[in-house]
């Protein structure tokens, strides 16, 4: 196969990316930091305004998204990227080490929060994590954000199918940042297993992503947050 033709294979394949950052020069190197590898950076927004009116035709799967923008507040472009396309992973990459900005991120459905001092190393493993459904937080940082948490979730109260034991026993660790893989160590069951368990909760309980399923769990009192 030609050089060509190997390009296109790999732009294909690779995961689409979009930036949200008010400054070109962090945007280029962002974009620099993820040339040649899985991820594909198919757009750049210098707002929030700018990121919701163009999402929907570049159709990202995860969205780097700062918080304080000329023109916009990125909490507000969080909601309203969720609320339109729940499907879409977004990380808060932010100057910001700010407990209450982490639990308006969690509460938003973010699935992480990154400084912006990350490495390439660092950015590359969180978007492989993220992308494979996982919660980017640590779990002191998750519990913490979780009981900072005053968003209600629609729907939370009442479940048209409830959760199985097995799921009740999932979603307690999803709720404490646990991945899969842990979670199927702890439980003597597949990772796989434990994968499909948490589609399962994340339908039943009509939110978008472990995120919420977590926020959900700690509003249930099915977590101890002491």
């Amino acid at each position: 196969m030609s050089s060509e033709g190997l390009n296109d294979l790999k732009s294909r394949s690779a995961m689409p990316v979009m930036i949200v950052d008010d400054h070109e020069i962090w945007r280029d190197g962002v974009r620099s930091m993820l040339n040649n590898t899985e991820f594909e950076v198919v757009g750049e927004a210098s707002s929030g305004k700018e990121a919701v009116e163009t999402i929907g035709r570049l159709l990202p799967r995860l969205v780097l998204l700062d918080i304080r923008m000329a023109g916009g507040d990125g909490f507000e472009t969080l909601t309203a990227l969720k609320a339109g396309y729940p499907q879409i992973s977004v990380i808060m990459l932010t100057t910001y080490s700010n407990p209450t900005f982490m639990a308006r991120a969690v509460a938003g459905g973010a699935s992480g929060y990154l400084l912006k001092g990350v490495n390439r190393q660092e950015l590359l493993k969180a978007l492989r994590d993220v992308a494979d459904g996982q919660i980017l937080m640590s779990r002191e940082d998750l519990v913490h954000s979780l009981r900072c948490v005053t968003q209600n979730i629609e729907g939370s109260e009442d479940l048209t199918v409830p959760l199985t034991p097995r799921e009740v026993e999932v979603l307690r660790y999803v709720a404490t940042g646990l991945s899969n893989r842990d979670i199927a160590t702890l439980l003597y069951i597949a990772e796989g297993t434990v994968k499909t368990h948490v589609e399962h909760i994340i339908g039943k309980l009509a939110v978008s992503d472990r995120v919420q399923a977590a926020v959900w769990a700690v509003r249930q009192s099915l977590v101890p947050m002491a």
